[in-house]
């Protein structure tokens, strides 16, 4: 018995639902209008020293998404999720689970899968699809979220592969979705606030005899788990009331990441071989495609040096969405599959990492 990714679907702030497109230009308007600070110093950037060039040149990103006010993490994913059960050509009444990554939850509690569902049933009465006297017994299912900061989407998948192979389980299908609205969190005085975009996207996945995912791999370094941190949310009381932001110690973050990519890949292949159901062994110049986290576009050079990659072989979408967190992976596997840089039969690698230290992989054959 295997899982597969049977449909997949996206939403992006601006063309799905209300929001726009900020460029580059825009970006660094309000952070020298904030006095964002400039790295390593303690003044604020001058015109001359920021610019839209400066930003792609740094961290390869030319424009990111950001939601309108009225539109809430549980939007995002709600249209995410219909344009994947539409690609999978199944409904909401297929699925048995629904995991939901996300760094940017709606509120602790209720989960944000949670009000997913919610708006599912309210909008299904609401059209009379649905019969209000059923409704709300149509989708008594398990439903939660997940916090794993930019591996949420991964972690997601994983957990429900993992349940639709359980024996006791009994639908066939389920779905993984990443969603975030990064762009609420963010404190334009930190220069770092310039990478973040927002949006959804979801797999649904099926239980199956055909090929599919092969192999995962899913873990953290937390001792490491100080180098990132929503500041202004939680519990902690030294946290509470203060403006948010999304921090990080971006050197360290990305030792973690580079260190942590050609591991993944290694160790992913490794696994395959050991306990992966194919016949003969899996190796490097088999992986049609890397899909990796999108923090930026730079990252991605030296694993393709050190394990003699093409650089082609590593997908990049974060010039024009941000680094979208939870959302990143799945929706840059989607538009993979747009752009045709994804085939029947093509072994494609994911690869996540993100505070905590949270990282993942997974291997499947499309």
């Amino acid at each position: 018995m295997n899982v597969k990714i049977a449909g997949i679907g996206k939403c992006l702030p601006g063309t799905d639902v209300p929001g726009r497109i900020i460029t580059n230009d825009e970006i660094v308007k309000i952070l020298l209008a904030h006095g964002a600070i400039k790295p390593g110093t303690d003044r604020p950037w001058t015109p001359e020293e920021l610019t839209a060039k400066k930003i792609t040149d740094l961290v390869g990103i030319e424009e990111r998404r950001w939601a309108a006010d009225e539109v809430n993490t549980s939007d995002l994913a709600l249209v995410a999720s219909e344009n994947a059960l539409r690609d999978a050509e199944i409904g909401w009444d297929d699925l048995g689970i629904v995991a939901l990554g996300s760094s940017t939850p709606e509120a602790l509690f209720p989960s944000t899968a949670c009000v997913l569902l919610d708006k599912v049933i309210r909008k299904k009465t609401a059209s009379g699809e649905w019969p209000a006297s059923d409704a709300k017994t149509r989708l008594r299912i398990q439903a939660f979220d997940i916090l794993a900061a930019c591996t949420g989407g991964i972690y997601a998948i994983d957990l429900v592969r993992k349940t639709l192979l359980l024996p006791e389980t009994e639908h066939e299908y389920g779905l993984a979705v990443g969603a975030d609205v990064l762009s609420r969190l963010l404190d334009f005085k930190d220069t770092n606030s310039d990478v973040w975009g927002d949006g959804s996207a979801a797999v649904v996945l099926k239980r199956t005899e055909e090929p599919g995912i092969l192999c995962v791999l899913t873990g953290t370094d937390p001792w490491a788990s100080d180098t990132t941190l929503s500041v202004g949310q939680g519990t902690r009381k030294e946290q509470i009331g203060i403006p948010t932001n999304v921090f990080f110690k971006g050197h360290e973050v990305q030792k973690f990441v580079l260190k942590i990519i050609p591991e993944l890949i290694v160790k992913t292949l490794e696994r395959v071989n050991r306990d992966g159901p194919r016949a003969r062994p899996v190796t490097m110049d088999d992986i049609a495609l890397f899909i990796c986290h999108q923090a930026n576009s730079r990252i991605f050079e030296f694993p393709a040096k050190k394990l003699g990659i093409p650089i082609e072989k590593f997908y990049v979408n974060v010039d024009r969405r941000g680094n979208c967190s939870s959302t990143s992976v799945l929706l840059a596997l989607r538009e993979a599959l747009e752009e045709g840089r994804v085939r029947k039969g093509d072994l494609v690698m994911l690869i996540g990492f993100g505070g905590g230290l949270t990282w993942g992989s997974l291997l499947l054959e499309w």
